[in-house]
């Protein structure tokens, strides 16, 4: 539900004598593309006749191209007669609303409302029965009547995006994946002394941290601390590594591990 702006509805035009005009389609859609300017005069006599305006913008309709779009609209009518109707029994009015300033909110909130008017004549405004106005319309029917996409026969594919195996993300992706795979191994002292190390700060760990600390290849690391250390398969300290007794040569806090 859209939430209203305010509870209030201006009046002050609520007495203002209105027309409510049935024009056709072409007309009206010509009348939206030149919102805000005039789009014709009015002659009130013993006949009411409308002339449209020279120079307006030309509407563009779905599937036409600008020159196709001016061709068709030159060939509508200027001249136009209104048939005027009184309203009877009915009471009708004509409500604007003002959406400006609301912004993101344009489409959950109502704008400010107000009674334009109250609607005395109803109107319709009809075109010149002319051989030329029948022409216009028939090419309007037959328009109306084109499917909106059409299968088009192309001699060469045009082909923007090919499909790849592998994007060459993914491949540079794969290939530092396999460079750092293939570490290189130290020197065994060297790797037995950077696990004596690890293990003066905690304790415990798991072969994983210390392959990570070590940067060393994890087969090679296993190889080498089953030399220097003990798996421990149950709790408290299960999946653990740690050093083997002789190889402790301080006080080992049970409470330390990785």
């Amino acid at each position: 539900m859209t939430k209203r702006l305010s509870n209030e509805v201006e009046t002050e035009l609520a007495k203002r004598g209105v027309w409510l005009v049935k024009v056709p389609r072409y007309l009206s859609e010509l009348w939206e593309a030149n919102e805000g300017n005039v789009v014709g005069k009015l002659k009130i006599g013993e006949q009411v006749k409308f002339h449209v305006q020279q120079g307006l913008q030309q509407p563009t309709r779905p599937n036409e191209g600008p020159s196709s779009s001016k061709s068709s609209v030159s060939e509508i009518p200027t001249e136009y007669s209104f048939l005027l109707h009184d309203i009877k029994n009915q009471t009708m009015t004509v409500l604007s609303e003002d959406k400006k300033g609301l912004d993101s909110d344009m489409n959950v909130k109502t704008g400010k409302l107000a009674i334009e008017g109250r609607i005395v004549k109803k109107a319709e405004c009809r075109p010149p029965a002319t051989l030329k106005y029948l022409k216009m319309k028939q090419e309007h029917i037959v328009k109306n009547t084109q499917p909106k996409k059409q299968v088009k026969l192309l001699e060469k594919a045009a082909v923007k995006f090919k499909p790849v195996s592998i994007h060459p993300e993914d491949l540079a992706r794969q290939k530092a994946k396999k460079e750092g795979a293939k570490t290189y191994r130290a020197d065994r002292d060297v790797l037995r002394g950077a696990l004596f190390n690890a293990f003066e700060k905690h304790s415990y760990y798991r072969l994983h941290d210390l392959q990570q600390l070590t940067q060393q290849p994890i087969s090679y690391v296993k190889d080498v601390l089953q030399e220097i250390a003990v798996y421990n398969p149950s709790p408290p300290h299960k999946s653990l590594w740690s050093l083997k007794p002789e190889y402790c040569n301080y006080k080992v806090n049970s409470s330390s591990s990785a």
